[in-house]
């Protein structure tokens, strides 16, 4: 999938510029896909976290927190949650990384904790992805940061469509 490609070198290079403690988040649609036919979704198993970024027993608590956050936006969006007939299948992913803090030398092990959390989402019937979101943030590797988590999440889906009585509007 090109269209995924270039996004996620987008989002490599704005993650580093971005300030501490605030998410850089992105999301990109597939040309292809017809949003206005999706009215429900069910949660999917997780994906894996992008390159350079590990699942850790924290980043699993991190996705435990994460599943409500999304479910509240997709139904304040007008999808439902609908299990035995989804639409579409939301996974998540989580995980933990650490980059070299600007201007730190090599030998010392200067690093700050980066955290991602990323949404993935796949048509039911065809399982092919239609929509990606991924947020990047410095993070506190001591405790987990729920309005963070928020924040990133309503940045991501910011661009999702939410549902009208006839069909998709436009994201506001």
């Amino acid at each position: 999938m090109k269209w995924m490609a270039l996004a996620l070198l987008g989002v490599t290079s704005c993650a580093t510029a971005a300030a501490p403690h605030k998410p850089v988040a992105t999301s990109v649609s597939s040309p292809h896909a017809s949003l206005a036919d999706y009215h429900t979704f069910s949660f999917g198993l997780a994906d894996q976290p992008k390159s350079g970024f590990e699942v850790t027993p924290r980043s699993l608590e991190v996705q435990r927190r994460l599943r409500p956050l999304v479910l509240a936006a997709l139904e304040e969006r007008g999808y439902s949650e609908n299990d035995a007939k989804a639409d579409f299948i939301v996974k998540l992913a989580t995980g933990t990384g650490a980059v070299p803090a600007p201007g730190a030398e090599r030998a010392l092990p200067s690093s700050v904790a980066r955290g991602f959390i990323g949404i993935d989402i796949y048509d039911a019937q065809a399982g092919t992805q239609v929509w990606q979101g991924s947020a990047f943030a410095e993070v506190d590797p001591e405790k987990i940061d729920d309005s963070l988590l928020k924040m990133g999440v309503s940045h991501m889906l910011s661009s999702f469509p939410a549902r009208q009585a006839g069909g998709v509007a436009a994201a506001p």
